[in-house]
């Protein structure tokens, strides 16, 4: 489990924190953007890749609400897969 953590720290939590540091700073430029990669594996599954599909699949699902969130700012996310 402790690599299990290691892994969402590093592909979840990690983009979660920079996106929470840098919002405010992003928001008030008026022009600010998130570029946020992803993985295939977030949508399909790859056998034996369980803890680091689910770690992906959650940094889509993390984007795709931030979208939403910030869609009232007229603010921008993009997502590459």
């Amino acid at each position: 489990m402790s690599k299990v953590r290691a892994l969402f720290d590093v592909n979840l939590f990690a983009v979660m924190e920079m996106v929470h540091v840098f919002l405010p700073l992003l928001l008030k430029s008026n022009e600010g953007r998130v570029v946020q990669i992803g993985s295939l594996a977030g949508l399909m599954p790859v056998p034996f890749g369980a803890a680091y599909n689910a770690s992906k699949a959650a940094l889509h699902s993390f984007g795709d609400t931030l979208r939403v969130e910030l869609a009232p700012f007229k603010y921008v996310l993009y997502h590459f897969i």
